[in-house]
């Protein structure tokens, strides 16, 4: 019965929905320090994440914004156009996964 009930609150915890932002569309000029400034503007920035290509060197053009409240997310969501180097980004809310008994994303482990 115990394994049920911890079972349970991982998948109650997997499945709360936490104020990250997708950005699609990131120039490969743009850096961390320039996401994070960027963003700054519509609340505390907890973390940014730009994965790195090992080939190339460069980030992926993709990341994700973790803010510290829903409100601040939602503030940049309603913000039309992200405009970093010339290029507009594509923001949206990160999709919250639903996750079985003891698994963990990679986003989730990294977030």
């Amino acid at each position: 019965m115990a394994a049920s009930v911890a079972r349970g609150a991982l998948n109650l915890r997997a499945n709360l929905s936490r104020p990250i932002a997708f950005v699609r569309k990131i120039p490969w000029t743009a850096a961390s320090r320039e996401m994070r400034e960027h963003f700054a503007q519509f609340g505390h920035v907890r973390k940014c994440i730009l994965p790195f290509d090992k080939q190339t060197g460069f980030h992926r053009g993709m990341g994700w914004i973790l803010f510290s409240s829903e409100e601040e997310l939602q503030n940049a969501l309603q913000q039309e156009n992200h405009i970093i180097d010339g290029v507009k980004l594509q923001v949206h809310a990160q999709k919250p996964k639903v996750l079985q008994g003891d698994q963990t994303s990679d986003e989730e482990k990294d977030l």
